[in-house]
């Protein structure tokens, strides 16, 4: 007995069963036949380089909901802007069915990120990242995306988000300001207080950033402060916690903005005509398909795909 329970323990497809009897089996049902019809959309070609990137983070439970992520923000968006896809936890052939979508995206491998980012953060005498990196795998989404590029700006898009018209202000241009730019949180989600942030790393940021969403400016993310706001140990005990308060230290010291409502984080309200996109965590993320790509459908998103691509052949 306690062997089967070790075997189903390290069982993916246990671990998924068990995953989709908390969130109800018919409801999980629905959420896969909404997912999958975005597989039947055809591929968008990005560019190889540029000054702006787009990274995500996904693993093997998220890699189709990405894609309605990355497909809505390109169609909207109506940039080529090169992408680049960091390997959180996928299974063997997710990564090639995300190149099928994106064939000129970049797969980020554990590996190829594990020794660039480690070679960084020690010539960074950043021993404390590494280790607190090797911890959390949601920390790839502070450490790795800026350590591994070169670009002026980097958008980092989670994959419970979806895009209804053009993000402008996520898309940089001559007169962009230089402050980073974040979605504005729902609630409170810091891993520890702002009296405790500020008497201990000399920073009080604004309270509601949310790193789900974001234009950054690659070397604002300071390992060198990180490595020493690090040094106060219980401040970040929150790992679910950890990886935005750090963004939000960083952004605040190199000077940052919320963006407004309209980038909503939350769910469950209707899509208004003003909306440019939903963030969909936590207790919305069932909102997510039934209300995001549900209304994507309805008003003829993967329609629009499908005429974008023969338009451009």
């Amino acid at each position: 007995m306690d062997a089967t329970r070790a075997w189903l323990r390290k069982s993916t497809r246990w671990i998924d069963f068990r995953a989709a009897g908390r969130e109800g089996y018919g409801r999980a049902l629905r959420r896969h036949r909404v997912q999958r019809l975005i597989l039947k959309t055809p591929p968008i070609r990005t560019a190889v380089n540029g000054s702006v990137e787009v990274r995500a983070l996904t693993w093997r439970r998220d890699w189709q909901s990405l894609l309605w992520s990355l497909k809505s923000f390109y169609h909207f968006a109506g940039v080529d802007f090169p992408l680049f896809i960091h390997d959180g936890g996928l299974l063997p052939g997710q990564a090639d069915r995300l190149l099928d979508h994106f064939p000129n995206a970049r797969i980020v491998t554990v590996e190829e990120a594990d020794d660039r980012v480690t070679a960084r953060l020690r010539d960074a005498n950043a021993s404390r990242c590494i280790d607190w990196r090797a911890r959390n795998p949601v920390t790839r989404k502070l450490f790795d995306f800026y350590a591994m590029s070169n670009a002026d700006y980097v958008i980092s898009i989670d994959s419970d988000i979806v895009f209804f018209r053009r993000p402008d202000l996520l898309l940089p241009s001559d007169d962009s300001p230089v402050r980073n730019r974040y979605n504005k949180d729902n609630s409170y989600y810091y891993s520890a207080s702002l009296d405790a942030l500020e008497a201990s790393c000399g920073v009080r940021p604004p309270p509601l950033i949310n790193s789900g969403l974001s234009l950054i400016r690659p070397p604002t993310i300071d390992f060198e402060a990180i490595e020493q706001w690090l040094e106060h140990e219980s401040l970040f005990s929150d790992g679910w916690c950890f990886e935005q308060t750090l963004h939000a230290l960083c952004s605040t010291k190199a000077g940052v903005e919320l963006l407004p409502d309209t980038y909503l984080v939350g769910g469950g309200v209707g899509i208004t005509p003003d909306r440019i996109c939903t963030h969909y965590p936590g207790e919305f993320r069932h909102f997510l398909y039934e209300e995001g790509m549900r209304h994507l459908i309805d008003t003829g998103f993967l329609q629009a795909l499908l005429h974008s691509a023969r338009s451009a052949g």
